[in-house]
């Protein structure tokens, strides 16, 4: 596959990412904002290692998707990214790996010390998001899609909803957060009543990957993200391309990215030959609790944490993180040095 096309199927699988905040897919990507495309490249290359390490990331691509919930509709800086997520496109075995990172995860970030990674986006927009991704976890993403929570309900109404098994413990609570959508974007979407497999609309959907008061708190909450962004990928896979089109079309103003325009009708001829193979949540090690009276969690230890991000995005069994993330990691385990929480 030649670097052109490579470039453009990775922008429209980048989109479909992005729904949820996340991965919204007609978003596909490609927006109108390309002042974002001049960021200087030099700004967001992190210490990557070895031979053997690049080898492995040869024929993939890496980039963020944030996640805000922005009531006036600004999706840069001043802005905390509620979702963040990392996704690795291999474009050899046609495969999508995606990472949710918690964003109450604690790291450095330049220029403010240690906090929690949702505060980046906030301080810097995009690029120290970006940038903060890469110096904690040894990182090359250069690329992002921006996209609001306030648009996540109306693309997956225009995939006609999607499946979702929903359980007697989230019954309890998502129907507070239809009530709450629907005021705010003024929709009249019902209630669920029963637990169980059911179609939900874009209303429902969102508040489903809203409940954060079950069992699993926030990571909960960050794999029923992750579990829309499954079904809304495999959903829009179905979709006629011309339907998909018209999808992009009326959501290009509604994201910020700094992937430039393309061909969509060619980007969307191959989105049927990927699959999303599996998500997961990171860090799996961590120490949740208060410092300063402010909940955190702490990723235990930031180094072997980082090991096991590459081993999953990349296969890279035997990784070794940079001197950077060393020094990182030594950082936060003065605060934290035995976990508390360990998750699949």
């Amino acid at each position: 596959m030649n670097s052109k096309r490579k470039k453009v199927i990775n922008g429209i699988l980048i989109a479909l990412i992005a729904v949820l905040c996340i991965v919204i897919v007609k978003v596909l990507f490609f927006t109108k904002d390309d002042k974002a495309a001049e960021m200087k490249e030099e700004q967001l290359k992190s210490e990557m290692t070895t031979e053997a390490h690049e080898e492995l990331t040869e024929g993939t691509e890496t980039f963020a998707i944030f996640g805000v919930d922005s009531r006036s509709k600004q999706l840069g800086k001043g802005t905390r990214s509620d979702s963040l997520m990392i996704a690795n496109v291999n474009h050899e075995t046609k495969e999508i790996k995606v990472a949710s990172v918690f964003r109450d995860c604690y790291v450095d970030i330049k220029g403010h010390g240690l906090d929690k990674i949702t505060h980046a986006h906030s301080f810097g927009g995009p690029e120290l998001a970006m940038d903060t991704l890469n110096r904690n976890f040894d990182l090359n993403i250069d690329k992002y899609i921006t996209v609001n929570f306030g648009n996540v309900a109306e693309v997956i109404d225009d995939l006609g909803g999607i499946q979702l098994d929903i359980t007697d413990s989230e019954v309890k609570y998502i129907n507070g957060y239809i009530d709450e959508i629907n005021k705010v974007d003024k929709t009249d979407s019902p209630h669920i009543t029963e637990a169980g497999t059911q179609k939900v609309d874009g209303t429902q959907a969102v508040a489903y990957s809203r409940i954060r008061y079950t069992a699993g708190g926030d990571y909960k909450r960050a794999e029923r993200q992750r579990t829309v962004l499954m079904k809304v990928f495999e959903t829009a896979k179905q979709k006629d391309p011309m339907k998909l089109i018209d999808i992009v079309n009326t959501m290009m103003d509604k994201i910020s990215t700094n992937y430039s325009s393309g061909e969509v009708t060619d980007i969307l001829a191959y989105l049927a030959k990927y699959n999303m193979k599996e998500s997961k949540g990171f860090p799996t090690k961590l120490w949740g609790g208060k410092i300063g009276g402010v909940w955190y969690g702490v990723p235990v230890t930031l180094e072997s944490n980082v090991k096991e991000l590459h081993k999953y995005l990349f296969n890279d069994k035997d990784y070794k993180p940079s001197s950077q993330v060393q020094e990182i990691s030594d950082r936060i385990s003065q605060v934290a040095s035995t976990p508390n929480e360990e998750l699949e």
